[in-house]
């Protein structure tokens, strides 16, 4: 996909009908609230609606790419387009950030169309943040589009959400999905549908999952959990493990594994657990799904924890759901 103008992708592409429909009829909100799981690329879809109405002359359904207002965003330059976002990956977005931006945003367009915000992630707020931008919404400029994007939005103000059109992007249909993951597989040696079920039908993730040594570090968590399932580790080493590498990636696929595991011990073919051996099988299949439900709440809790300013101390919080998954296993039905 071309990096500029950006355009949606094709599970995209309801919303972004609903979108242009929108602008050219001059009913554009003041302020769109994309939401959806992780990996569906909804911050580049905020890009794309960005560029398209900066754009002084859009064709088709993009911007032209060629007019004074995209050559300025080509080159990230565009003194009308405002992007806010944490200072670093997993901080905080600070209230002298929105401040500033509600300064900036109140100013009249340097080229004559609309100012344009994106804010993304919204629930990176702080509560201070958060209220400053409320009373930029409760009394919005002319002819400005704030774009906020959340991967939780149970996280952001209700008060904000309230004052937002929702826009939800869903996990796309898995034929489309393999059809435009497929293509990318060629030459790497691997199986789009394997990708894409290890990313929970999110394409971009499944994409996403061979840069870097992604696959292999799961496979090592993999590798772990079922050692420590079988009594051949302990706690204590595979918490500092995985805390070696990413933890908030660790708890997340932890999470990812135990409903597949959910699913699989009421009867659905996960491939994941296809080829376990008789013992590792018998003492999965054991666990109590009431205590399987509970410590997936536990685990969805951590990684609230992690995602948001709380800090937690990474290694104590392994430390613990690796503790309480051995005291799972050894809980009978």
């Amino acid at each position: 996909m071309s990096d500029f103008p950006a355009l949606p992708y094709p599970w995209q592409q309801e919303l972004w009908q609903g979108f242009i429909q929108q602008f050219s009829d001059r009913h554009l909100p003041h302020a769109l609230m994309l939401v959806g799981p992780e990996g569906l690329g909804k911050r580049h879809l905020a890009r794309a609606m960005a560029h398209y109405a900066l754009c002084s002359q859009p064709v088709s359904e993009s911007a032209c790419g060629k007019c004074k207002s995209c050559e300025l965003n080509r080159a990230g330059t565009h003194p009308d387009f405002f992007q806010l976002a944490p200072d670093e990956p997993g901080k905080m977005i600070k209230v002298d950030n929105v401040r500033a931006l509600t300064e900036a945003q109140n100013k009249t367009a340097q080229q004559s169309g609309y100012k344009v915000v994106t804010l993304m992630p919204a629930e990176a707020m702080n509560s201070n943040a958060a209220n400053a931008l409320l009373k930029t919404l409760e009394e919005p400029a002319a002819d400005t589009l704030l774009i906020l994007v959340a991967d939780s939005p149970s996280r952001v103000l209700p008060t904000i959400r309230s004052r937002c059109q929702l826009r939800t992007l869903p996990i796309p249909p898995r034929e489309q999905s393999l059809h435009w993951l497929t293509p990318l597989m060629s030459g790497t040696g691997r199986d789009a549908a394997e990708l894409l079920t290890l990313a929970r039908g999110a394409p971009l993730a499944a994409r996403d999952l061979l840069q870097g040594d992604t696959l292999d570090q799961q496979e090592r968590w993999l590798s772990d959990l079922y050692q420590l399932s079988l009594g051949q580790t302990d706690t204590l080493t595979v918490a500092a493990g995985w805390q070696k590498g990413d933890g908030k990636a660790a708890v997340a696929w932890f999470s990812g594994w135990l409903h597949d595991l959910a699913c699989w011990q009421v009867g659905a073919e996960r491939a994941r657990f296809a080829d376990l051996d008789a013992e590792l099988s018998a003492a999965l299949k054991a666990i109590s799904p009431a205590l399987l439900h509970r410590f997936q709440e536990k685990l969805l809790h951590s990684k609230k924890l992690l995602a948001g300013g709380a800090n937690p101390n990474v290694h104590l919080l392994l430390e613990e759901l690796l503790m309480d998954w051995g005291v799972l296993l050894k809980a009978r039905r």
